[in-house]
């Protein structure tokens, strides 16, 4: 990061002052508060200046990373080679920005945090704000977990806004990621939620317990085993049919259309992009 650089010739005029002070004249000392003063202003300025430096100079996840998202996410295999540097460039930005701690783990495994940052870049590809940075601590949980908001139910994400934390099971997040046919994308679900309470001005779709049994329709997942998978006995209709969406795109179309539409101008990702039963867009 182009920060920790800035710090040294300031570190080295401060170290420097303080040397000659000690060991030349004492009045030498004066001369390291500008050099302070500079190490305080790069410090408290870093995010912005790091963040000037990526911009500038496009950050990339790592091979294994890509080759991952390359082979387990029809989303990004449907895009264009410079959607595909720009979708890669936002999830390396998107790690990069935000905090990962672990809990009942050691730290957060390198594909489990690349996989959450690709569930957040799928969802906003076609907005401007990826990064949500009214959230930028992301806990992961290797199995489902009780919180302060839910002491008596253990679930597989929540969001707790006055905070800024995004939490995440591990053991729902890949199976969902990896087999989206097979088992719900949490990751999808718990960032529609915060997206539209960093975006309250964006308009989805009015959609609530009576769309239940079409959207048992359209993704084949019973009612009981989603709320068994979340975890949470009041389900968010919304962030649910985002899910379905993306996950199961013809048929939530042929089912739903104005709905569908309304979430393809929701999230941006109208024009000339298909939905296919794998999920592309």
């Amino acid at each position: 990061m182009l920060s920790r650089y800035l710090y040294i010739p300031f570190l080295l005029g401060a170290v420097g002052c303080l040397l000659a002070a000690a060991t030349v004249d004492s009045s030498y000392a004066v001369y390291a508060a500008p050099f302070a003063v500079g190490l305080a202003v790069v410090y408290i300025l870093s995010p912005q200046i790091d963040w000037w430096w990526y911009k500038r100079h496009p950050l990339d996840v790592a091979a294994g990373l890509r080759h991952f998202i390359n082979t387990t996410m029809p989303f990004y295999q449907n895009l264009t080679a410079p959607e595909k540097d720009r979708f890669r460039n936002r999830v390396a930005m998107y790690m990069e920005a935000n905090e990962y701690m672990g809990q009942g783990m050691e730290e957060v495994p390198p594909d489990v945090k690349g996989v959450i940052a690709a569930c957040a870049v799928q969802l906003t590809f076609g907005h401007e704000d990826y990064l949500m940075n009214k959230f930028e601590h992301i806990v992961v949980y290797p199995h489902p977990f009780p919180s302060p908001q839910y002491p008596d139910q253990w679930h597989s994400s929540e969001h707790f806004a006055e905070d800024g934390v995004i939490m995440f099971s591990a053991e729902q997040l890949m199976p969902g990621f990896v087999q989206p046919q097979r088992f719900l994308n949490i990751g999808l679900y718990e960032y529609t939620r915060v997206f539209r309470y960093c975006h309250p001005e964006v308009v989805f779709p009015e959609i609530g317990e009576a769309h239940w049994p079409v959207l048992v329709e359209i993704s084949g997942f019973p009612k009981d085993k989603t709320i068994q998978y979340i975890g949470l006995r009041e389900i968010d209709m919304v962030a649910l049919a985002v899910v379905y969406f993306f996950g199961f795109g013809e048929r939530f179309k042929a089912l739903l259309p104005a709905e569908y539409e309304s979430l393809a101008i929701a999230l941006r990702l109208g024009g000339e992009r298909r939905t296919s039963e794998m999920g592309t867009i």
